[in-house]
């Protein structure tokens, strides 16, 4: 039976969709506490150097490469090591891009499912491999019209797919965590969860949220936290907003 960890500064993952600069000074001021993962997109890395993941680890802010790495399985695999060159602390790529099922046999090594290479060069980086399920800015309505099937459907098939690669971290929506969390061989894995609100905080484009103490109750390690961490940019600056969101959801967790 998976049972819930203690909460730990790991627990939370900063979704840092703000200006380099921005960042550097909440790593400076330690706004967050030390071993606070922070997620850092493939938009982020388009006009930044990937050298700046080895200053947040540096300074002992672990990274969450948020690549979302969807492309045939040889560049795919590519993009990845251009990522793990630098080590982060979690990379991910899209559950359903790459996969051709075949996990093992005498096939060529081209042939071998492209998750199941990801894993392994995630494991040979000491990085954690993670696979996004069904983003949650998806509504049930378009995902039952893309996939033919719930979201909670959906996500268990590239579960089972992402343990059988040797993925260690799943990307869901807090709503799916339930469904992962009811069968024991899931048990290890790690599941992050976007789509995390305040009960005071808009949706804004996600659409299947639940509150952080309800998000780690339905089986979350982790969260994901953006807009409701960062807060409003008109209320003063990037350190002082962190600190005090950072307390109010500290507070709905442990309420």
């Amino acid at each position: 039976m998976w049972e819930r960890s203690e909460f730990s500064p790991e627990t939370i993952i900063w979704s840092a969709d703000v200006p380099k600069a921005e960042i550097e000074a909440v790593i400076k001021a330690e706004a967050l506490p030390k071993g606070t993962v922070i997620k850092l997109d493939r938009l982020f890395f388009e006009t930044e150097s990937k050298d700046f993941i080895n200053f947040c680890e540096g300074n002992g802010y672990p990274v969450f490469c948020d690549a979302k790495i969807i492309e045939i399985p040889v560049k795919a695999l590519k993009i990845a090591e251009t990522y793990l060159a630098h080590k982060p602390f979690m990379l991910n790529i899209m559950a359903g891009a790459c996969s051709t099922g075949i996990m093992d046999g005498d096939e060529e090594e081209s042939q071998i499912d492209a998750l199941r290479r990801f894993a392994d060069l995630c494991n040979e980086a000491n990085t954690r491999s993670c696979v996004v399920t069904v983003l949650t800015s998806k509504s049930k309505d378009i995902i039952n019209y893309e996939f033919s099937a719930t979201a909670e459907t959906q996500v268990l098939k590239y579960a089972f797919l992402a343990k059988r690669a040797g993925i260690t971290d799943i990307v869901c929506s807090p709503e799916e965590t339930i469904a992962i969390r009811r069968s024991n061989q899931f048990n290890s894995m790690w599941l992050n969860t976007p789509g995390v609100r305040l009960p005071d905080s808009a949706k804004d484009d996600q659409q299947r949220v639940k509150t952080p103490k309800d998000a780690l109750i339905a089986g979350a390690n982790r969260l994901v936290i953006g807009r409701p961490l960062t807060g409003n940019p008109k209320d003063g600056n990037i350190v002082e907003r962190i600190k005090r969101n950072y307390d109010c959801i500290l507070e709905n967790i442990h309420s």
